[in-house]
């Protein structure tokens, strides 16, 4: 990119700091001057995006917070059907004693690096 000169004249105190802090990261004072530059227009540049961004935003939140609402109730509804199915499926057991026992060995498989579900994990297998 091509580059263009700008004389700038700073007080003794503020060049003498500016200075040290070139030396300090071993770099040209220019490099400093310019990184300070940057940043300061990346920040005003936020600034100006960040009401757009607000705005464009804005209008999704309430359907995310309903979508978020019913995943919730979805999970429950699941999760309470998955209590049901265990009930009638180990008449012998402890319906609650099962699903704790199911929900450790699957949090247990999904903690194990590398594992994809159904095929090399211990939940599928009777062994466990």
């Amino acid at each position: 990119m091509p580059m263009a000169d700008l004389k700038v004249r700073f007080s003794a105190p503020d060049m003498a700091a500016l200075e040290a802090e070139a030396r300090a990261k071993k770099v040209a004072l220019a490099a400093i001057v310019r990184q300070a530059v940057a940043e300061h227009l990346a920040r005003q540049t936020s600034a100006r995006a960040a009401p757009l961004i607000d705005a464009c935003l804005a209008k999704h939140v309430d359907r995310l917070a309903g979508l978020i609402a019913k995943t919730f109730v979805a999970a429950d509804m699941a999760n309470w059907q998955a209590r049901a199915l265990v009930a009638a499926l180990v008449a012998d057991q402890e319906p609650d004693a099962v699903m704790r026992e199911a929900r450790t060995r699957a949090l247990a498989d999904l903690r194990r690096g590398g594992t994809d579900i159904g095929t090399d994990s211990d939940l599928y297998t009777p062994e466990g």
